[in-house]
């Protein structure tokens, strides 16, 4: 348990130094202030004004806090900004001047920044607030409101209206993945890194995710699978020297867990030399390579790397660094024999100690010195101090057992809830399926509609053109037939007696030319307004009538319409000259009068004349009458045809048509 507890040390201490490698040197507070003077004088507007305040309030925080009260102060000077702009800023500064020593107070600072950043319909400082809340959070160990609020602040990321990068989303879904780290829930932090590999376009940042996951994995003594996501990026030369030795560091120290001293000997002596040919000296390399010598029983090597780390040196990096290298030297000077010496230096290690979070390297450090107490004969001491680590060991295994108890109720809940997410997440991708089934078979349902309307009016069109083949053949060949039938009379024929079939032929000529006439402009599609069909009647009968010399009278609205497809409108103009045609030849009346008009429901034809009349109840001799009654019903079937005529009384007809 001890040893596991100290590789997740190790791995949190080698991420921390990876953070550290690939941080640059920041800007010193002179090149900051150089920065927001040459920032000022490049605008006058006070939105921008405000945002390059607050970036350097946040910029000085933590080496120059004294400033931010000075930058407040300048902000609240500010002309032509509004309250509520003002407000959101200063309180995002105010909450993080105070997230590290009054983290209580910090979070209102929060709340009231993301309210009012809210009301100014900003969402993008949002996530940033949001981020610094979550670490408060943590820093409350209230770890289940820290998660919920990274994920908000990862979903507002992925809006539409912030669009965050990858590689700001990557940074939250790895600070989440740590804090998963934290409380021992590695199996969620693995999701998330993955989460994190799948949107990741840099080599470099994908190993360094990769280091992440292998070391969950290492903490969770799952050691062949942490290898597996290394080896990726253990021969990887195009990405930055330190990404690639903290690759291959992370590989020795599992090859050292799973007891291959010589491979990892082997890896660390690679990542030592790739140190070596940096601008940067990493006393962890050299800690390793020690540590790796020091287990194969090469002291003397190992006694040798670490002369090479100098107390001006070993001041500057993290105290647990500074830990391990005292301990290993005190490890060192045991074996060598000089035991005040390494108990001097282990007293140093105890001292480092003091000023971490509890950990069960103290009590590493009191076996050695029991051991050496004991070596120089000194049983009482040794005694003593072994009663020490077991009290230490006691209070140490109460403390972790209650924290682990704690963390045991905080990865259920996260557990359950990321459950609940996952199966959120499976059952809108099943209606994402589903809808998208059913979209499809709209759209095929809607093509086959479609495909049967074309098909359809292709039909309609293509019976309209049988129709008119039929008209053609039927009104035409008969004609055409007399005309060849009078021609070979009028050959046979004496010289004075082909007039008779010239005349005949002359009549069938122009019967023919006017059906076809009829038949052309039926067809042509720009005589489909309604005007021209109008246009063409009016003409058609004014001509009739007078060739007769009979008075008439034309009423035709010009605004009447009734919608007529090319075989109605031919058919409805067939049964107008019929009409006028029959009263023409055979009426015999003076006067005539032709009233065309329409409804909102009906179209109405009405044909008068005074002539000799007939009895409509005689069947009489040609198709006339039979051909208007077939074109009426095959026009409308709720078409109506009235035919008034009496004996010298004259003759009546009305058509009426419906629209619907």
């Amino acid at each position: 348990m001890i040893r596991l507890i100290v590789g997740i040390i190790l791995s949190s201490i080698t991420i921390g130094l990876n953070a550290q490698q690939r941080m640059t040197r920041p800007p010193s507070p002179q090149e900051l202030y150089l920065q927001l003077q040459e920032s000022l004088n490049s605008t006058d507007s006070p939105d921008s004004i405000i945002e390059i305040y607050t970036t350097y309030a946040l910029q000085n925080l933590r080496r120059n806090p004294d400033t931010t009260e000075a930058v407040l102060k300048r902000m609240n000077e500010m002309n032509g900004l509004p309250e509520l702009k003002l407000g959101a800023h200063s309180d995002l500064i105010r909450a993080e001047l105070l997230s590290r020593p009054y983290p209580d107070s910090a979070l209102k600072y929060v709340h009231s920044s993301i309210r009012k950043f809210q009301q100014l319909d900003n969402l993008k400082p949002t996530v940033g607030i949001l981020n610094l809340e979550s670490r408060i959070h943590s820093q409350l160990n209230n770890y289940l409101e820290a998660e919920e609020t990274l994920i908000q602040a990862i979903e507002i990321a992925r809006s539409e209206e912030v669009n965050s990068s990858n590689e700001e989303i990557n940074n939250l879904l790895n600070r989440l993945a740590d804090m998963y780290m934290r409380v021992g829930a590695t199996e969620i932090a693995v999701q998330r890194y993955q989460q994190m590999l799948e949107i990741e376009t840099s080599k470099e940042r994908e190993c360094r995710i990769r280091i992440n996951i292998s070391n969950a994995f290492k903490s969770d003594n799952r050691m062949e699978e942490a290898k597996l996501y290394l080896e990726p990026c253990l021969d990887e030369t195009s990405i930055a020297l330190p990404v690639q030795i903290a690759v291959i560091k992370s590989y020795s120290d599992l090859e050292k867990n799973l007891g291959n001293y010589d491979e990892r000997l082997f890896y660390i002596k690679k990542a030592v030399s790739l140190q070596e040919q940096t601008s940067y000296r990493d006393l962890t390399a050299y800690l390793f390579l020690a540590e790796a010598y020091f287990d194969k029983q090469e002291y003397f090597k190992s006694d040798s790397v670490l002369q090479l780390v100098g107390d001006r040196e070993l001041q500057r990096v993290q105290p647990f660094t500074q830990f391990h290298i005292h301990f290993l030297k005190a490890k060192l000077l045991h074996q060598a024999n000089k035991f005040d010496e390494a108990l001097a230096v282990l007293d140093q290690a105890l001292r480092i100690l003091e000023r971490l979070p509890e950990t069960p390297l103290e009590i590493d450090v009191y076996t050695l010195q029991a051991q050496i107490y004991s070596e120089l004969g000194d049983y009482k001491k040794a005694y003593d101090i072994t009663k020490t680590s077991e009290t230490v060991s006691d209070i140490l295994k109460e403390r972790m057992d209650a924290r682990e108890e704690a963390n045991s109720k905080v990865r259920f809940q996260m557990r359950a809830k990321n459950q609940e997410l996952a199966d959120v997440t499976s059952e809108l991708g099943t209606v994402k399926t589903r809808n998208a089934v059913i979209i499809i078979l709209l759209v095929l349902l809607s093509s086959y509609i479609l495909y049967r309307f074309r098909v359809h009016f292709l039909l309609k069109e293509e019976r309209t053109r049988n129709k008119i083949a039929r008209d053609l053949h039927d009104d035409l060949s008969a004609t055409l037939s007399s005309i060849s039938f009078f021609s070979e009379a009028a050959k046979r024929e004496d010289s004075n007696g082909p007039n008779r079939f010239l005349q005949r032929i002359d009549e069938s000529a122009v019967e023919a030319k006017e059906k076809i006439n009829d038949i052309i402009w039926a067809i042509d599609p720009g005589n489909d307004d309604w005007e021209s069909f109008l246009t063409k009647c009016k003409r058609f009968s004014a001509e009739m009538f007078e060739s007769k010399n009979i008075a008439y009278k034309i009423d035709i609205d010009a605004k009447a319409e009734i919608p007529i497809n090319i075989k109605a409108r031919k058919d409805l103009w067939l049964i107008f000259k019929e009409i006028i045609t029959n009263l023409v030849r055979h009426s015999e009346s003076s006067n005539a009068k032709v009233v065309l008009k329409s409804t909102k429901e009906s179209f109405i034809l009405t044909v008068e004349e005074d002539g000799i009349g007939f009895d409509t109840q005689k069947n009489y001799k040609g198709n006339g009458l039979t051909n208007i009654k077939k074109r009426v019903s095959s026009i409308s079937e709720s078409g109506n045809l009235i035919l008034e005529s009496e004996p010298k009384e004259g003759t009546r007809w009305e058509l009426t048509l419906y629209s619907k």
